[in-house]
């Protein structure tokens, strides 16, 4: 074998591993969750400390990400005490995976929102929002955590599903 049918081979290979792992995430990030949704947000609520946090309502939903919340299956919200600290949890369940993108917009609005707010002076807020954070989309459901257990929300998040 010539060393250009070598090299040819081991990208036609490497070309069909890359499409095969593509098609493996595409299709875990639309697997419709069968989960009670109470089951998956009392799971994420109870890995995290709330103490700093307050449940949102739908019109606290509204404000801060600017979506209705009866477009959703559900919503849970748990959203900063003080407007000195970033700390927040959103549950939501889709009614279909077609609203992924929308919600996904409206929580990286949220997110620069709250970067800019606390951007020169809310040093340890900021370096929450930017290193301790994150936006999981699983099918039917999406986790969006701000705080030092934003991992832990993460993995409880998940479990449940």
């Amino acid at each position: 074998m010539s060393k250009s049918s070598y090299v040819y081979a081991v990208l036609r290979w490497a070309a069909v591993i890359g499409f095969v792992v593509v098609l493996i995430i595409f299709a875990s990030q639309n697997k419709i969750s069968k989960a009670a949704f109470e089951d998956v947000s009392t799971a994420v609520v109870e890995s995290v400390d709330l103490s700093k946090m307050q449940e949102g309502n739908d019109s606290t939903f509204k404000r801060l990400y600017g979506l209705e919340s009866s477009d959703y299956e559900a919503v849970k919200l748990y959203w900063p005490l003080s407007n000195m600290d970033a700390q927040e949890l959103l549950v939501i369940q889709l009614k279909d995976v077609s609203q992924q993108k929308q919600v996904e917009e409206a929580i990286q609005a949220r997110l620069e929102t709250q970067k800019k707010s606390f951007d020169g002076y809310g040093v340890e807020q900021y370096a929450l929002l930017t290193e301790s954070s994150i936006v999981d989309v699983q099918g039917n459901y999406i986790l969006f955590a701000v705080g030092a257990d934003y991992m832990q929300a993460d993995a409880a998040f998940k479990a449940a599903l």
